[in-house]
Formats: structure tokens, sequence, C-alpha cells
């Protein structure tokens, strides 16, 4: 196989492990909720999904992300996440 093309599996393939993390049940701090309510198809997401996007908007939080910056990346998330539903 073309090194090329087995380097581009690899990198779509540690895309999708850094994007479909396994995440626990867990309880989500508050700022994380408030954020969750701004992404419109969050709740059409299955529940594994949907803990994957806190998981993400909780990780954003804590880095000290804008609050604007982080809904638009939790929408984009939930779009992407819908094609692995």
């Amino acid at each position: 196989m073309d090194p090329l093309l087995q380097y581009s599996f690899r990198r779509i393939a540690e895309l999708e492990r850094l994007l479909l993390v396994d995440v626990p049940e867990t309880v989500w701090p508050a700022e994380v909720g408030l954020v969750y309510a701004q992404v419109e198809s969050a709740g059409e997401l299955p529940a594994h999904h949907q803990r994957r996007l806190k998981f993400h908007i909780n990780r954003m939080w804590l880095e000290k992300m804008p609050v604007p910056a982080i809904v638009t990346a939790a929408r984009s998330l939930a779009a992407a996440m819908e094609k692995y539903a």
C-alpha cells in the first residue's frame, strides 16, 4: 500500500479516537449544561455521543476558551457526531 495512503488512514483513525473518546456516565458542572443547552441538535444524538460532546465542552471550559468559541466548536462537533450516530 502507498505510504501516503497508510499515513492518511492512521491519521483518520487517530482523529476518530479523539472525537469518539469513551466517556463513562458522570455528573458535569453546571457550565457544561449551559453550553450544551445552546447546541440545538445535541438532544438528538445517541446517549454515548451526548456524553462525548459534554466531555469536549468540559475540556474546552477547563482550558478557559471563551464561551462563544466553545458553543461554536460544540455545534461543529455535534454535526460531526451525527455522521457517526
